[in-house]
Order: C-alpha cells, then sequence, then structure tokens
C-alpha cells in the first residue's frame, strides 16, 4: 500500500511538530509542517497534501476556522483533527469534514492505523477513478 504523498503538520506548539513529525517520518511518511493558519494555507498552496493533522484549538486561532478554509481551498481533503478537549468527540465533527478526531496526547499506534486506513480508502478511491 503507498503512502501519502505528504502529510500536512499544522500545531502551534513547535516540540508537538517536531515529535510527531520525527515519528511519521519514521513510519515514511513526508510531512509538511505549519505553526499556524496562513502558514498551513500557504504551504497547501505549494504542494500536493494527502492527509491534514490539525490541531483544533491552537493558542491564538479558531481550528475549526481553519478546517473551514482548508476545505475551501481543496475540497475533499482528508483531515484527522488532535484534540486536548475530550468534550470535542462530538460524532458531528465528520459532518465539519474531520475524518477522525484523536485525542491528544496522542496513542501513535492509533495515529497510524488511522492513517494506514485512511491511505487505503484514498488509494482505493484514486484506482476506482481511473478505471
Amino acid at each position: 500500500m503507498s503512502r501519502p504523498r505528504n502529510i500536512l503538520l499544522i500545531d502551534d506548539d513547535e516540540m508537538v511538530r517536531q515529535a510527531l513529525g520525527n515519528a511519521l517520518e519514521a513510519e515514511e511518511y513526508s510531512v509538511v509542517s505549519a505553526a499556524n493558519r496562513q502558514e498551513a494555507l500557504h504551504r497547501l498552496g505549494k504542494q500536493p497534501i494527502g492527509i491534514v493533522l490539525l490541531d483544533l484549538n491552537p493558542r491564538n486561532e479558531d481550528g475549526w476556522e481553519t478546517l473551514h478554509r482548508l476545505h475551501s481551498t481543496q475540497p475533499g481533503l482528508q483531515v484527522i483533527g488532535l484534540t486536548a478537549r475530550c468534550e470535542q468527540h462530538d460524532p458531528a465533527s465528520r459532518a465539519h469534514g474531520i475524518e477522525a478526531l484523536m485525542e491528544k496526547p496522542l496513542n501513535l499506534s492509533v495515529l497510524f492505523q488511522t492513517l494506514n486506513g485512511l491511505c487505503y480508502f484514498r488509494n482505493r478511491q484514486d484506482l476506482a477513478s481511473r478505471s
């Protein structure tokens, strides 16, 4: 199964970006990091992104607004929401375009399983659209 070309990791905490980025790269993912919405939108416009890992609760921005902007820039973008607030585990989050919602601190094995599932689903869609 092929991996997504790039994962966009959006988190305002540099240590989280660095640690999670290293863990993803160790699993053979290509990671592009952004500290805020503006940086994320810039990176999204520069290269193809397979999946976004989005902090929903950054200090100085609204993560849901970032999600809206990402989807208006690239409809159908697969997003995994990252949150330390368990009250955000709302089934309605899928209606907002979240493929999965994961609670911090992240369980990396669950994150990798989720990513593999999304990659498999995307690859199946790509194959179906080519035939």
